[in-house]
């Protein structure tokens, strides 16, 4: 069962990769408007309707935590596949074969909504290929994570991030379940033993498989609750991504992470929905595991600054800003830009 944590609650360091079942068929994700978010619960404010332009977004009104009290010993999952350096015909040192799907015709058309079994459970979300998908070229690999109430269609409609991309990467925007203590709002589990590292495990299996992944550039962006779990992804399968970039989350939580994310934050001073001490404190956890030694110099898009002497490739950037949409808990309109950017210099 699960229960409702404070913020201050840790979550217990889990046993990774949960075994799955995968089926893919092409059916649409239900309840999807692509229009707004859930109503807050009385954790938070009441929400507002996610803006098209992409300059800002609804929040979530979530406290970022919805998850299990279960507890076991510390997380020793693995990366899978061949670390590709972007050319697919480098395949598999080990085996001289191509690496995963490379190579192969996708089968599906762009932007097709699909399904996944894991473990007996049919999951939801969208994959975005690029225009011209190439099945000989390695790409860039990107979950992005939706707030409390939403689903992957609203996150494509305002993260703005594959806009950014141009083509350059695949997306990947996953469904959450309905949280039986969150007013059956849709949000994610944060603790690595349970099902939505599972989906996460399961569905980078499956593209793998299925598409040509660049397997040293995978990586992971969301807001607010979507937020919180890409920085739990940033821990518990940090041997897997190769950078995380969150607006308006928190964490990690849960014990020792399994490997080095590079990380950008962006979080809202005037947060209404998530505190901003949460991003302080994510931020601090970053810069701590990266090794850096504080701020350092201003980057694009401002607000942002990249902290100093961090460890080689593990860059951290925190863009701390004052902007008042949805009670200070919006999406930037250069969010998405300076996201993608983070990633493509990675």
């Amino acid at each position: 069962m699960r229960s409702v944590l404070l913020l201050a609650s840790v979550l217990a360091a889990c046993t990774g990769g949960s075994s799955a079942t995968t089926t893919t068929e092409s059916t649409g994700p239900a309840g999807s408007s692509g229009m707004s978010e859930g109503t807050a619960s009385s954790a938070g404010p009441t929400t507002g309707a996610a803006e098209t332009g992409g300059s800002s977004a609804a929040p979530t009104g979530d406290t970022g935590i919805g998850s299990s009290s279960e507890t076991t010993a510390a997380l020793t999952g693995s990366s899978t596949g061949d670390a590709s350096t972007g050319d697919a015909s480098t395949g598999d040192a080990s085996t001289g074969e191509p690496a995963g799907g490379c190579g192969k015709d996708p089968g599906m058309p762009d932007v097709a909504p699909q399904t996944l079994m894991v473990d007996g459970m049919e999951r939801q979300y969208i994959l975005a290929l690029p225009a011209n998908y190439d099945p000989d070229k390695a790409y860039p690999l990107v979950f992005a994570w939706h707030g409390r109430g939403g689903d992957g269609a609203l996150a494509r409609l305002y993260f703005k991030v594959e806009e950014a991309a141009q083509g350059q990467a695949i997306f990947v925007y996953p469904y959450g379940l309905p949280l039986a203590d969150m007013q059956n709002q849709t949000g994610w589990d944060l603790s690595p033993l349970n099902e939505d590292f599972a989906f996460f495990d399961a569905l980078l299996a499956d593209l793998n498989g299925r598409l040509c992944v660049d397997q040293t550039r995978v990586f992971s962006t969301g807001h607010s609750f979507g937020g919180y779990m890409s920085n739990q992804i940033g821990c518990f399968r940090g041997d897997v991504v190769r950078a995380i970039g969150l607006v308006a989350g928190g964490g990690p939580y849960g014990g020792a992470c399994s490997g080095q994310v590079a990380t950008w934050l962006a979080h809202g001073t005037g947060d209404a929905v998530v505190p901003y001490s949460e991003g302080t404190n994510s931020h601090t956890h970053w810069s701590a595991a990266n090794g850096c030694s504080g701020p350092g110099d201003a980057v694009d898009p401002a607000p942002c600054v990249v902290d100093a002497d961090c460890d080689a490739e593990h860059p951290v950037v925190w863009c701390s800003h004052s902007e008042a949409d949805f009670n200070g808990h919006g999406w930037p309109n250069w969010a998405g830009a300076g996201i993608w950017s983070f990633f493509a210099g990675l």
